[in-house]
C-alpha cells in the first residue's frame, strides 16, 4: 500500500473500534492511564496547566485522562473518523471543553513547532507508513524541555510471533467473519478492539530496545526512560494474565470453527491449533516453575519477552 491507501485502511479499521465501549469500560480505560502514570512515578500534578497532544487518539481516552489531570488544552488527532465522533461525544458528555479532536495523521501534525508540553503517542508510530518521519513530527511539535511518551510493540516472547502467523489466516477468513466469531463468543468490547487491531491492522512493526533508543537519541532526546515491568497492567503483567489473553483469542477461533463450514472452518481450526499450542507452552513452563526446573524470571523473559516498550523522553 502507498501512504494514502494505508492511512485510509487504518482509519477505517480503527474508527469502528471505540463506539462499542460502554461508559464503564471507557472509564476504566481512562483510569488505566492514571494508574500507569502513578506506577511509573511520574508526577501527575505535572499535567496541570499544560498543552498536550494525543497523537493517534482513537476514542479519546488518553485525551480525556490528561484533561482530568489538569491539562489546560488537549489536541487529539486520529485517522479514524468514527472514533473521533465518539471521542467528541464523550468529551462533551463529561464536560471537557478544553479538548479538541481533529482528523489528521501523525505524519502531518496540524501544529506549529514547539507547541506542546506533552506529546502522547501510544500504539501508533509502529503502524505508520514511515516511522522515522512520524518521530520527526512528534519531536517537531514538542517544546524544548517537554516530554514525549511512546508505546510501541517490542520483539521477543510468544504472542507477537503467534499473531503474525494468525494475520494471514484471519485475512483469508475476513474481518466480518472474525467479528461474528467475537460476537458469538461473547467477548468484551475491549477484547474486540485488541484482537481486531492485532489481526487486521494494515501495518505492524516491532522494535527491540536498542533500536528505539537509537531513534530517540538521534533526535537529541534526553532522559530516555523505559518504564519497567511494574507498569504493565495488562496481558503482559504475569504468565497467568498472558495465558488468559490467549484464551480469549482461542475462544474466537474455537467459536469460528464450530460455527463455520468448508474452507473457513478449516482456517479457524488451524488458528485454534496454533493458539492452543502456544497456551500449552505456557502451561509447560508453569509446571517447570512449580517443580523447580525453571525460574519464574527466566520463564517470563522467554515467553513474554520485552513486552510493549513504554518510554518517556525529554526534548533537549
Amino acid at each position: 500500500m502507498d501512504r494514502k491507501d494505508l492511512e485510509a485502511a487504518t482509519g477505517k479499521l480503527f474508527g469502528q473500534l471505540w463506539a462499542p465501549f460502554n461508559d464503564k469500560l471507557f472509564a476504566e480505560s481512562v483510569e488505566l492511564f492514571k494508574k500507569r502514570i502513578e506506577l511509573a512515578k511520574f508526577d501527575i500534578a505535572w499535567f496541570n496547566g499544560k498543552f498536550c497532544l494525543d497523537a493517534g487518539c482513537g476514542g479519546g481516552r488518553n485525551s480525556i485522562a490528561m484533561a482530568q489531570l489538569g491539562a489546560k488544552e488537549v489536541l487529539g488527532i486520529d485517522l479514524g473518523k468514527e472514533g473521533l465522533v465518539d471521542a467528541r461525544r464523550r468529551a462533551v458528555e463529561l464536560g471537557y471543553n478544553n479538548i479538541r479532536f481533529e482528523y489528521a495523521s501523525i505524519l502531518d501534525i496540524p501544529a506549529q513547532n514547539d507547541s506542546f508540553d506533552m506529546v502522547w503517542c501510544a500504539g501508533v508510530m509502529m503502524i505508520t507508513d514511515d516511522a522515522e518521519s512520524a518521530l520527526d513530527e512528534l519531536v517537531r511539535v514538542l517544546k524544548p524541555g517537554g516530554h514525549l511518551y511512546l508505546l510501541v510493540y517490542a520483539t521477543e516472547g510468544l504472542r507477537w510471533p503467534l499473531i503474525q502467523l494468525l494475520r494471514p489466516l484471519s485475512n483469508l477468513i475476513g474481518l466480518e467473519k472474525i467479528e461474528m466469531a467475537i460476537v458469538d463468543g461473547d467477548l468484551s468490547a475491549n477484547k474486540r478492539r485488541t484482537f481486531l487491531d492485532d489481526l487486521f491492522c494494515p501495518r505492524l512493526d516491532f522494535y527491540d530496545w536498542p533500536r528505539l533508543r537509537r531513534m530517540l537519541e538521534k533526535r537529541s532526546m534526553v532522559n530516555i526512560n523505559r518504564w519497567g515491568d511494574d507498569v504493565r497492567l495488562d496481558h503482559e503483567q504475569t504468565l497467568t494474565s498472558y495465558r488468559e489473553d490467549l484464551k480469549s483469542l482461542l475462544k474466537i477461533f474455537d467459536t469460528g470453527r464450530s460455527t463455520s463450514l468448508g474452507r473457513d472452518q478449516k482456517l479457524f481450526a488451524c488458528g485454534e491449533q496454533m493458539i492452543q499450542a502456544t497456551i500449552n507452552s505456557i502451561d509447560i513452563a508453569v509446571e517447570s516453575i512449580l517443580v523447580g526446573e525453571l525460574t519464574k524470571e527466566r520463564a517470563v523473559q522467554q515467553l513474554i519477552g520485552q513486552g510493549h516498550h513504554r518510554v518517556i523522553a525529554t526534548k533537549r
